[in-house]
Parts: C-alpha cells; sequence; structure tokens
C-alpha cells in the first residue's frame, strides 16, 4: 500500500485524538491515560509514516522502539487503574523496562526493528487485559456495550490479538514479500478498525463532572 495512502488512512485517528484532548480540557481524569494514549499513537503514527515516507528508516525505527514501550507502560497503567493493581503494575513495568533496555543496547540496536519485546509486550497486555475484563464481567453492567471499561478493554484486545498473530507471521515468513506485505496492508486496516472502534469508546465514557453534580 502507498505510504501516502496510508497517511490518509492515518487521519482517522485525528477524530478519537480530538475527542481525548476535549475531555482532557473538561477535566475528566479517570480514563487519563486512555487519551493520553489515543493522542501519543496518533502523532506517532503520523510522524513515523512522514519520516518513513522522507526516508528516514533508522529514526523512524528508533520512536517506533521507545514508542513501544511508552504505549506498554500506559496501557498497563490503563489496566491497572481500572482493576485496582497498583503494585503489580510497577513490577510489570520496571521489569519490562529492564527487558526493553537489554534488547535495545545488547541484543541490537536500537535503531533495529523491534524482535522480542513487541510481541512479548502484546502477549503480557492481552493475558493482564483477559484478567481485568473477567473481574468488570462480575459486576453485571446493565448495559454491556455501553460500559467505558468493557469496550475500552475489547477494542484493545481485538487489535492486540491482530498484532500477536502478525507478529508470528512476520518472524516465520520474513523472506516471503508477499506474506509480509499483505501482513502490512492488514494491519493498516486493523490501525484503522480500532481507531473507529475507540470513537466509540470515548463516545461511552461518561462526564463524570455532570455525574457528580447531579448528586
Amino acid at each position: 500500500m502507498n505510504i501516502n495512502v496510508v497517511f490518509l488512512l492515518v487521519q482517522i485517528g485525528l477524530i478519537p485524538t480530538i475527542i481525548s484532548l476535549i475531555k482532557l480540557f473538561n477535566g475528566e481524569k479517570f480514563y487519563i491515560t486512555f487519551y493520553l494514549y489515543i493522542i501519543v499513537s496518533y502523532l506517532i503514527e503520523v510522524i513515523t509514516n512522514r519520516l518513513i515516507n522522507a526516508g528516514y528508516f533508522n529514526v523512524a525505527n528508533i520512536i517506533v522502539n521507545v514508542y513501544f514501550l511508552l504505549e506498554f507502560t500506559i496501557l498497563i497503567l490503563l489496566i491497572g487503574k481500572i482493576i485496582g493493581h497498583k503494585r503489580i503494575n510497577k513490577i510489570i513495568i520496571l521489569t519490562s523496562i529492564v527487558f526493553w533496555v537489554i534488547e535495545n543496547t545488547l541484543l541490537h540496536k536500537i535503531q533495529e526493528a523491534e524482535k522480542y519485546f513487541n510481541i512479548l509486550s502484546a502477549i503480557i497486555l492481552f493475558c493482564h487485559i483477559i484478567f481485568a475484563l473477567i473481574l468488570n464481567l462480575n459486576k453485571n453492567y446493565s448495559s454491556f456495550f455501553k460500559e467505558g471499561n468493557i469496550v475500552i478493554m475489547l477494542s484493545l484486545l481485538y487489535n492486540l490479538s491482530f498484532r500477536i498473530v502478525f507478529e508470528f507471521l512476520y518472524y516465520n515468513y520474513n523472506g516471503n514479500t508477499q506474506i509480509i506485505d499483505s501482513i502490512g496492508n492488514i494491519n493498516i486496516l486493523v490501525n484503522f478498525s480500532t481507531n473507529i472502534l475507540f470513537i466509540y469508546c470515548l463516545s461511552c465514557i461518561k462526564n463524570t463532572k455532570k455525574l457528580i453534580s447531579s448528586f
């Protein structure tokens, strides 16, 4: 898929980004990590896309590698806030930072593509979200697909499940250009649809200020 076409598809992320900024400015703080995740993800997609378009592949790889660690940290904090396990979060985050540093200094250079951290972090996040989802299912929400916690976790699971599969295929069929190109194109469409899901997620997040003022 042409890099400029990809850039246009990435712009769907501008909508949830704007909504997230509005919610932040309105004082919505419970899902602040989710808002930051959406905003940072959009900015990284735009920046790396333009760097690749200009031929700065090493710089793009460095930014993406740093983003993987930042994304993992933000999502762990988000899920941790939902289920209230702050101590476990600190252990997971510190361990992941150590592993990330080892991979990007000893196993390969930081300007090279991630080999292990991306897939490992995706698996950890997937399992962590499944656990959080099970805990939240016990709360008997009257409107299952309108509850912020639920729809956020389902959207993240949707994206992570594809990432895990894509990473497995990538490392097993790295020499097959046709398969790699197909994986890349499908991944772009998955990210596009994930942003649409994020728009719905944001619409499900209730205005806490209005709720408080109504009592």
